[in-house]
Parts: C-alpha cells; sequence; structure tokens
C-alpha cells in the first residue's frame, strides 16, 4: 500500500515537473521566503538551502510547498500563517480608517454586522459602516446583498418569480448564510461572495439540488449599473478596512467570464492593508470597518493559510482559498 501511494506521487510530481520546465514558467528556487508562500516540509529544506531542488527532481521544495502538508500547524490555531508556519502571537488588528480623508469629511449612514466562522468553532463580527450620501447606488445594492431580511438579496429577474408558480424558480442572491470568505490574499485583501447561487438556494430549502428549473440572477443591468458607474470612490485603497466593489457594482467582479449562477462570487473585497494596486482596477471604496473587534477579526481571516492548488506553483501565486470553511453565519442591519 505504501509502494503505491509513493508512485503515485512520484507520477504526480514527474508530471508537474514536466509541464512547468516546458512550459518555462519555473526557474531554480532563489530563496525569497516571499515568492511563495506555503507551508515547507523537512524533506525539502536541505535542496532549498542548497538552491538546487529542480536539479535534485524535487519539486515540492522548488515551490515551496509539501504534497501531504504533513508540516503545516493547525489551520484553526489563531497562530497559524499563510506559509503553514506557527507565530509566537496572533495577529493584531491595525487601526480604524479616519473619516477624514483630505479636506473631506466622509459621514456613515448604514451600518451591518457580520457574522463570520471559521471552520467549526471559531466565530467572528466585522461590523461594516457605509459612505452612503457620497455614494448612494452602490450602497443600496451592498446593502440589498448583504441585508439581514429572508427575502433581501439583488434581484435583477421579475418578482413573479418568486412565486415558483410558472415553471421556474428563483430567489435573491444574499449573503446572508450563503457568502463565503473564497480568496485571501494574505494580510493584503480578502474577497467575499456567493460562489453557487443554485447551491445556496438547495442549502436553503434544505434539498439536494436546486434542481434544473432553477434560473440564477443575472448581473445588474439598465440604469441601476449607469448610476453605480457615475459614481466615484470615495478615497483610495491606501489603509486597512475599507470596503470595495468594482466599478459597476456587484456581479462584475471576478474576471467577467464566469456563468450567471457564480456571477456574485466575487462580489466585494476589504483590505488588510494599503493596496494601491486596487484603484487601478476600476473598483471604488464604498465603506470601513467600524470598530477595534472588526478591525482585529480582520487580521485574523487575512492571515489564514490558503488551500494549496495549481496556482501556487507558479512562483508569486500566493492567495488562494482559505484552507478552512470560512462562511457568513448571519447579518443584522444596525439602527
Amino acid at each position: 500500500m505504501r509502494s503505491e501511494k509513493v508512485d503515485d506521487g512520484k507520477k504526480r510530481r514527474d508530471f508537474l515537473k514536466a509541464v512547468i520546465v516546458s512550459t518555462g514558467t519555473l526557474t531554480q528556487y532563489s530563496g525569497n521566503a516571499n515568492a511563495v508562500e506555503r507551508a515547507v516540509g523537512s524533506a525539502e529544506l536541505s535542496c532549498r538551502e542548497e538552491g538546487n531542488c529542480l536539479q535534485k527532481g524535487d519539486l515540492d521544495g522548488a515551490v515551496g510547498w509539501s504534497w501531504g502538508g504533513k508540516e503545516r500547524c493547525d489551520a484553526t490555531d489563531p497562530r497559524c500563517g499563510p506559509d503553514g508556519v506557527l507565530s509566537d502571537a496572533a495577529p493584531s488588528g491595525d487601526p480604524l480608517p479616519s473619516l477624514n480623508v483630505g479636506s473631506d469629511e466622509l459621514k456613515i449612514t448604514n451600518m451591518i454586522d457580520v457574522e463570520i466562522s471559521i471552520g467549526r468553532a471559531e466565530k467572528g463580527v466585522l461590523r461594516i459602516g457605509f459612505y452612503g450620501e457620497a455614494c448612494p447606488s452602490s450602497v443600496t445594492q451592498l446593502m440589498e446583498f448583504l441585508g439581514d431580511q429572508e427575502n433581501s438579496g439583488v434581484l435583477t429577474s421579475s418578482k413573479l418569480m418568486l412565486e415558483e408558480g410558472y415553471g421556474v424558480i428563483t430567489a435573491p442572491v444574499s449573503f446572508n448564510k450563503s457568502g463565503v470568505l473564497n480568496y485571501i490574499s494574505p494580510f493584503s485583501r480578502l474577497d467575499f461572495g456567493v460562489p453557487s447561487q443554485a447551491y445556496a438556494y438547495a442549502k436553503a430549502k434544505k434539498l439536494s439540488s436546486a434542481g434544473n428549473n432553477f434560473v440564477p440572477q443575472s448581473r445588474p443591468s439598465g440604469p441601476i449599473i449607469n448610476s453605480i458607474t457615475e459614481e466615484k470612490s470615495t478615497r483610495p485603497h491606501d489603509i486597512a478596512g475599507l470596503v470595495s466593489i468594482p466599478k459597476k457594482g456587484l456581479g462584475y467582479g471576478g474576471l467577467g467570464l464566469e456563468k450567471e449562477d457564480e456571477a456574485f462570487a466575487s462580489a466585494f473585497e476589504i483590505t488588510a492593508a494599503s493596496v494601491p494596486a486596487m484603484d487601478k482596477e476600476s473598483r471604488k471604496v464604498i465603506g470601513q470597518l467600524m470598530d477595534s473587534s472588526s478591525m482585529a477579526f480582520l487580521a485574523r481571516l487575512a492571515s489564514l493559510p490558503t488551500k494549496k492548488g495549481f496556482k501556487g506553483i507558479i512562483p508569486g501565486q500566493n492567495g488562494g482559498p482559505p484552507l478552512v470553511k470560512v462562511i457568513a453565519v448571519s447579518t443584522a442591519v444596525q439602527s
């Protein structure tokens, strides 16, 4: 049994090595710890120190993580970082963003608490405040997406479809109890959304699947898009704790090639540091976190270990989905 596992592992490594080397995408490991943030097993330490992992045929050492992940720390431990190494202490939160931006003072018009669970045992709350006076259409849309009512959510189809009497079924796209943290750029930015509308509907109805008659909500279009697009970013993405959406609003994140069922998989992001690149990505800031406990929980989320995968093979691709499930438990609008 053990020999079979060894053979499978060798085949997998040989295949990936051939693919990567043939395309010229991977060179000798340079020893830069920031190139790929992955767990490193003891078996790879020797070749990494010598800088000859590829020559020795050790792909694990070359890319900086072990297939089995045996050397990783416990992903549910607050001290376990994105690189799989246990730190001395859990990360602490950055200072709250100021409402004073240059000569302008932003006003918080709406607040909502988003309760999020990490794995099965840990929970935290992100209290988000929105700049409703500066970007009312954008804030209204995101508040609908985050809403705490049973029928809250983004609805782009006819309300008649919600009555389930026209041969099709559908539901608003709601982050409440169906949203997830789907991608982490360690210590930089977090991406939240609803990966699959069909799965969220089936889960809400306690069904095994949504069925062939389920119709997902399409990306918003028409006047609402024009209104949202005209609203400018209230501030640069230059500090931790800022809530950012695509320029055209929800449904227009990701690569833009996603099917309608996955159109809201990348709905909004929260900065975990200054990320100037987001200013050049047709994104805009419409809100911020509102208290120190939210900032501390943000730092916790931003330091979570990420899943290993093919993207982790290419140097510089240090982000990914969280290693443990991170899902929205509930939302609560604050008066």
